[in-house]
């Protein structure tokens, strides 16, 4: 099983709303990152804190160790609410091979346990082809935060 330590710092109310919706998340230190001085692209950890006055992220990994990126490198799913109606709007226009892992991404989702979305994460990451259909980046997911909070 693994376990993190999710650790909280204060914030102003706005940001404490915020940063507890991404708490707990699983994201992606995108693959393609070109300097990484963590060493950490490619794998999948779990957000700690967000410092959005800074616009970083916080993420513990399982091999142990912790590292802060900027929100626009990470990634992370798609909500399924989002992502599988495109899925199916465009499986016609999509690789056979591309379809089996969006497919599978979101039937994992549907089980919803951490080690299912885990592993939705890493049929992702290890399929170039499904970025653009399955991820987003973590900059997007903050922006969507924001705005749903602002509609309530």
């Amino acid at each position: 099983m693994i376990r993190f330590r999710i650790q909280s710092r204060s914030d102003s109310n706005n940001n404490n709303m915020k940063n507890n919706e991404l708490l707990g998340t699983l994201a992606l230190v995108n693959p393609e990152l070109e300097h990484d001085p963590g060493g950490r692209k490619g794998n999948i950890g779990i957000i700690t804190y967000v410092d959005s006055l800074e616009n970083q992220v916080y993420l513990s990994f399982e091999a142990g160790g912790e590292g802060r990126y900027p929100a626009a490198e990470l990634m992370r799913l798609k909500d399924r609410d989002r992502f599988f109606p495109d899925l199916m709007k465009n499986a016609s226009n999509l690789d056979l091979n591309d379809f089996k892992a969006l497919f599978k991404i979101s039937n994992l989702q549907d089980m919803g346990r951490g080690q299912d979305q885990w592993q939705a994460l890493e049929i992702a990451r290890d399929n170039p082809g499904v970025w653009e259909g399955s991820l987003e980046s973590l900059s997007e997911s903050i922006s969507y935060i924001k705005a749903s909070m602002i509609g309530r």
